[in-house]
């Protein structure tokens, strides 16, 4: 099966918006747009080398996101025509002209599978996403939670940098949130389509409601003055680089003793989040059947943790 021409792909940090604008466009009658997607990408080497195909198809059947998409693994692909063959599979599933998927990182690897890929990149102030990203426990404080959003960025300017002007398009979360329709129109005259209001269809098939004004800028009355100078020393130039207004505070700066405390604190606290929402004894479990290589006690272990997880996401 020959490679999907021009697959689009929606990529941006975690809790950047993405769920969001996939799920409008994926409402689309012509564009079918499937779920987090790292799948294609995760078991790729740092060198660019595939993974072995058995174990991947192994690693497959055992990866969350991948459940959720439900597709079919066939056994006679190898690796290039595989995570082709998913796309193709949610493009005939959708009966849908245009087809992609999310993916929030490694995005320059994209192109060395599909080389005439569009590209969607969502982006949101960093201190929301800092926040977002340390409520949700995947970082104990807001100065380490901010990495994620920076690395992101990081990865967006090298990917991007190598694309055809005319293959991406940067959309800003705010404005999709106060300004949905000029956006939307915007994203489908990009990918060639026209706009439909199907797309606002997603708030009655989805937990995900109309787009709220109240979800931007959570930071200026959710955080304290301390919590906002901490990310501004971290992301400041890059926020004010994106067009967003720092706070007005006292720009401070982060000796090297404080930056290791926080990541000791960021690491103890992200541990005992785990313990709360999993419990202690399957937290100690997973940690040691991963540090054992214990790798058959892992997985059975990580389903348990993924039914956790699957019912704590919105």
């Amino acid at each position: 099966m020959p490679l999907i021409d021009r697959p689009v792909f929606l990529v941006g940090s975690v809790r950047s918006g993405t769920t969001l604008l996939r799920l409008m466009l994926d409402h689309h009658p012509k564009i079918a747009l499937n779920l987090e997607s790292m799948y294609i990408l995760s078991q790729i080497s740092s060198d660019g080398k595939y993974p072995e195909m058995a174990r991947y198809r192994e690693w497959l059947r055992n990866n969350r996101s991948f459940q959720h998409s439900h597709f079919h693994i066939d056994e006679r692909l190898d690796f290039v025509e595989l995570v082709n063959d998913f796309l193709n599979q949610k493009k005939l599933r959708d009966n849908k002209e245009i087809v992609g998927a999310t993916i929030h990182y490694r995005y320059r690897l994209l192109q060395t599978i599909w080389p005439q890929a569009k590209y969607i990149y969502i982006y949101r102030d960093g201190r929301d996403v800092a926040n977002s990203i340390m409520r949700m426990g995947w970082a104990g404080n807001l100065y380490l939670a901010a990495e994620w959003w920076l690395r992101a960025e990081n990865e967006w300017d090298v990917a991007h940098a190598n694309i055809d002007n005319n293959r991406w398009i940067e959309v800003r979360y705010e404005d999709l949130i106060n300004d949905s329709r000029t956006q939307l129109e915007k994203i489908c005259s990009f990918l060639g389509v026209e706009y439909s209001e199907k797309i606002f269809d997603y708030a009655n098939q989805s937990t995900y409601s109309a787009p709220d004004a109240n979800l931007c800028y959570q930071w200026k009355t959710g955080l304290s003055k301390r919590d906002i100078q901490q990310l501004e020393a971290k992301l400041g130039e890059r926020l004010l680089h994106r067009g967003y207004e720092l706070s007005g505070y006292p720009r401070i700066s982060i000796s090297s003793q404080s930056k290791k405390y926080l990541y000791l604190q960021s690491r103890v606290r992200a541990f005992l989040f785990r313990i709360n929402r999993y419990g202690a004894m399957l937290t100690l479990q997973e940690t040691l059947a991963r540090r054992l290589g214990l790798r058959r006690l892992h997985l059975n272990i990580a389903k348990r943790i993924d039914r956790i997880i699957d019912a704590n996401l919105k």
